[in-house]
């Protein structure tokens, strides 16, 4: 990440996850990488942004479900929601 700031609130991280978003089309695995890799921001985040630190929890959770999801999907052989 060099030369790009790590977010330090709520809204930067919104806005890193949107920028990094991958394609809707991507793999189960780059899908799982990019919800993992989101789930380890807001974590970052949840003792940093101490006013939204109950919004941030939630949003770590919801990231821990995704990649629950596509790693049981990619488990059962799937590869992209077409599969």
């Amino acid at each position: 990440m060099t030369g790009v700031a790590i977010p330090q609130t709520l809204g930067q991280a919104h806005s890193d996850v949107l920028r990094r978003r991958p394609p809707l089309e991507s793999t189960f695995v780059v899908q799982r990488k990019f919800h993992q890799d989101n789930k380890r921001l807001y974590e970052s985040l949840a003792d940093i942004d101490r006013a939204h630190h109950h919004e941030i929890l939630y949003w770590v959770e919801y990231e821990r479900r995704k990649v629950e999801t596509l790693t049981e999907q990619i488990r059962k052989g799937h590869v992209t929601k077409s599969n």
